[in-house]
């Protein structure tokens, strides 16, 4: 909870970008060195968010720390992004939604993430990926390839 404060404190209009960058790390976001982060994100849970440099996070995009997501170098992530790192075992019938769990994400250097993709828990984008718009990404993207659809596929790879 108090994560989510400090981050919507970052997130205020009146923060300079040296303040936010500050508000933001202790909100438990690490960057490795220059990085541009829009206002408007949202990070909520115990894990870490952690940041490459020279990358940049656009407005809108909401990341679930419930575990650890680590954004590589170089790595561009278009608007209103999701990146869900918890789902919840299927229960008894009484109650569905059984024990929490996390498994961590990772994006590799240099990809593109496209606008309003859904990034599941557990899944690994390779370095120098293009996901597709609107892009449900449920299983490992492979290096240097072009991924789209819902659920997204691999359409064709990258030189």
């Amino acid at each position: 909870m108090w994560q989510s404060a400090i981050v919507s404190f970052a997130n205020c209009l009146l923060i300079s970008p040296t303040w936010r960058g500050a508000a933001l790390r202790a909100g438990r976001v690490r960057t490795a060195g220059p990085t541009l982060i829009y206002r408007g994100i949202v990070v909520q849970g115990q894990g870490r968010l952690a940041v490459g440099s020279d990358s940049f996070i656009n407005s809108g995009c909401y990341f679930d720390t419930v575990a650890d997501i680590e954004i590589g170098a170089r790595v561009y992530i278009a608007d209103h992004v999701r990146v869900i790192t918890s789902s919840h075992e299927i229960g008894q019938s009484a109650q569905r939604a059984g024990l929490l769990y996390g498994k961590s994400v990772k994006i590799g250097d240099g990809s593109w993430i496209g606008s309003g993709t859904l990034i599941m828990p557990g899944v690994e984008i390779g370095s120098g990926c293009v996901i597709g718009a609107r892009s449900l990404v449920t299983k490992d993207c492979a290096a240097d390839s072009v991924y789209v659809g819902s659920p997204a596929v691999r359409v064709r790879g990258l030189s």
